[in-house]
């Protein structure tokens, strides 16, 4: 996606000759004179672009992978005007696209605008269209998805500068759930002051599930005697290995214990709502035997139980500690496990100019260069 293309016309030479011969297809937004313009290319083989919708200051399509069985999605690139009047206008031509991209949406381009503070470096801010676009993005429920690394996309290139954010990526709730898995960061603004923005939506690599205290814990009886047991099981006559042994041995046995006693609370979850169903389908056709009628109440009850703990336990991955129980639904408490997941996953670091991606790579770098700070 390409904003301010500043372009009467592009040919597919000029296409090709940018982005390569992958690019096979594109559509994209007369720009008015010289001022906007917005090119949308895509590589046919890897996904489908359809039903193309131009408006003043937008290109929205519909987005499908062939041979896949995820649901369409629509794609809006947006490149926002200067003029105050013309982003109001701007604002109700964003409201009125939604109406007619029904279901997972995504919105990114060249706003043109902020509605943070944060989002600039300075003082100098027209407060009241800041409240536009925030009363927009609300009204519309789109969430902004976390860009790695940065905190602003375009510099007016003078001393000292101006930073702000202008360039977004925005999304819905549904389509942030079919995408759970994405990674957004720049790239160097090289000739221009923007920084491109990069979304992979690929999944992230897989890595060892680390260990996680859990605080209902706790609350169960032989909580304390494992803990006890399991840190005086290793000992060590150096200190700092003495620690770090016990710890391990006590992370082990509790995730075991855990396992043992309570166990993976979802798939009881789910055995529980299955046999439940088929209790109520029977209860239909027949009446329930007396030891049918008190497993089903078992039933019930242990679910009642399994769910307060479901929120207990989302609610401390989730960090919201300003909510209480019945605040909110466990959906909620998941949306910001996703968004603290994608936000602190480390996807590389640079060591001497290289980047390193490997998970064991990057570990051995990291220890490598503690062993040189410590001595």
């Amino acid at each position: 996606c390409f904003q301010e293309t500043k372009m009467e016309f592009v040919y597919s030479s000029t296409v090709l000759e940018t982005l390569g011969s992958e690019f096979d297809e594109y559509v994209y937004l007369l720009a008015s004179g010289t001022r906007g313009g917005i090119l949308l290319a895509w590589k046919s083989r890897d996904v489908t672009i359809t039903d193309p919708m131009f408006t003043t200051n937008t290109i929205s399509a519909r987005v499908t992978t062939p041979g896949s069985t995820s649901v369409p999605w629509w794609l809006t690139i947006v490149y926002g005007p200067q003029d105050n009047n013309a982003k109001i206008a701007f604002l109700q031509e964003i409201r009125d696209i939604r109406d007619a991209c029904p279901g997972p949406w995504l919105i990114c381009g060249d706003f043109n605008m902020i509605y943070r503070d944060e989002d600039k470096n300075n003082d100098n801010l027209n407060r009241r269209m800041m409240g536009r676009f925030r009363r927009v993005l609300n009204d519309l429920a789109l969430k902004e998805i976390y860009l790695s690394g940065r905190r602003y996309t375009w510099s007016n290139e003078q001393s000292p500068p101006t930073l702000v954010h202008l360039d977004r990526v925005l999304c819905s709730t549904d389509w942030d759930e079919l995408h759970v898995k994405w990674h957004l960061r720049c790239l160097a603004s090289v000739v221009s002051d923007h920084s491109p923005l990069l979304l992979d939506c690929s999944p992230l690599p897989s890595a060892h599930r680390r260990f996680h205290f859990e605080e209902y814990w706790t609350r169960l009886a032989g909580f304390p005697e494992i803990v006890a047991t399991s840190w005086h099981s290793v000992d060590d006559a150096d200190p700092f290995r003495r620690f770090i042994r016990r710890m391990q041995a006590t992370a082990r046995k509790l995730t075991s214990w855990s396992a043992r006693s309570v166990g993976n609370v979802r798939d009881q979850l789910a055995i529980s709502r299955e046999l439940l169903l088929r209790f109520d389908a029977a209860q239909e056709q027949r009446a329930l035997s007396p030891h049918e009628d008190w497993l089903r109440r078992q039933i019930k009850l242990s679910y009642l139980g399994l769910a307060s703990l479901e929120r207990t336990i989302a609610q401390q991955r989730a960090r919201i500690a300003s909510l209480k129980d019945g605040d909110a639904n466990t959906t909620l408490y998941h949306r910001q496990c996703t968004y603290r997941k994608q936000k602190n996953w480390i996807h590389g670091i640079s060591v001497d100019g290289a980047v390193l991606t490997d998970p064991s790579d990057m570990a051995a770098a990291t220890f490598e260069h503690f062993d040189s700070r410590i001595g």
